[in-house]
């Protein structure tokens, strides 16, 4: 019996130790998971801020084209078809008048969102408004009988062409993964900066000027003045003057700063009335 155990190199052999080998491979990969996990939640979102962004700046671009392409009616359009992405609850008119001004102030504030006209351009509009009755607008009726001639880099019936570009900068609000994003976009640099001043153009690297929004306080008070003018006068309430704008704004509970990146759409419409006024 002894020579058979002897023989046999399996019995009594010691086991291997492997205890705790699957804690450590876990921990190996979480951080990774974890990042993976995270980030799908925040590129849905970003998604989601892109189609809304797609959808409302085609509103905006429809609006300006009701409306003589002034830019306080481009603003208006814009800030009505964002108003979804700021609802939390449905059939809430409460909510929905509240995500209408925060839509309000994010679309009005020039530090969070940018709209440029594409065209008609400046030369467009000053070659072919001598062409009207008025003589302050680029003409519009009676198109397909015009002459095609160019003029300011582009014809009559270009020139009735609404392009407009909005470059928003949407919020990264899931944790962790929000700073990597941030970081990846605009480079692993002035983490402090970017962490304290929203998007300060003061105090980022020159080569990242004009890339970030200014800081929210350089218009914390037309900001103010902006949330009141949508407040009806019947409900007594009403923001103060602020020196320094806080993390989110009083009553409509909305962080103004934090990390953000910009998307960017366009939209092309018709004009539906004429152009009064240079881009």
């Amino acid at each position: 019996m002894n020579r058979r155990q002897k023989n046999n190199p399996e019995q009594g052999a010691t086991p291997p130790r492997n205890s705790g080998q699957a804690l450590v491979e876990f921990l190996i990969i979480y951080p990774t998971l974890l990042l993976l996990i995270l980030g799908g939640f925040q590129f849905a979102l970003i998604y989601q801020a892109k189609s809304t962004l797609n959808y409302a700046t085609f509103m905006a671009a429809r609006q300006g084209a009701l409306k003589n392409g002034k830019m306080t009616s481009i603003k208006d359009g814009l800030a009505g078809g964002m108003t979804p992405l700021f609802a939390t609850t449905k059939d809430d008119y409460g909510d929905f008048f509240k995500a209408r001004v925060i839509a309000a102030v994010e679309v009005f504030n020039p530090l969070n969102t940018r709209i440029d006209v594409l065209s008609p351009t400046a030369d467009a509009y000053n070659a072919h408004k001598a062409d009207s009755e008025s003589g302050t607008e680029i003409p519009n009726d009676n198109l397909m009988y015009r002459p095609t001639t160019v003029k300011g880099g582009l014809s009559v019936q270009d020139a009735n062409l609404l392009t407009i570009q909005v470059t928003y900068c949407t919020r990264l609000i899931v944790p962790i993964v929000n700073r990597v994003i941030y970081s990846l976009y605009f480079g692993f640099v002035g983490e402090e900066v970017i962490s304290s001043t929203y998007y300060s153009e003061a105090d980022v690297p020159t080569n990242l000027a004009g890339k970030r929004c200014a800081d929210i306080n350089d218009q914390v008070q037309s900001l103010v003045n902006l949330v009141n003018s949508y407040i009806p006068s019947g409900l007594g309430i009403s923001l103060p003057s602020m020196p320094a704008i806080p993390t989110t704004i009083p009553v409509l509970d909305w962080n103004v700063g934090g990390y953000r990146i910009p998307i960017t759409a366009k939209a092309t419409v018709r004009m539906q009335s004429p152009m009064t006024q240079a881009p």
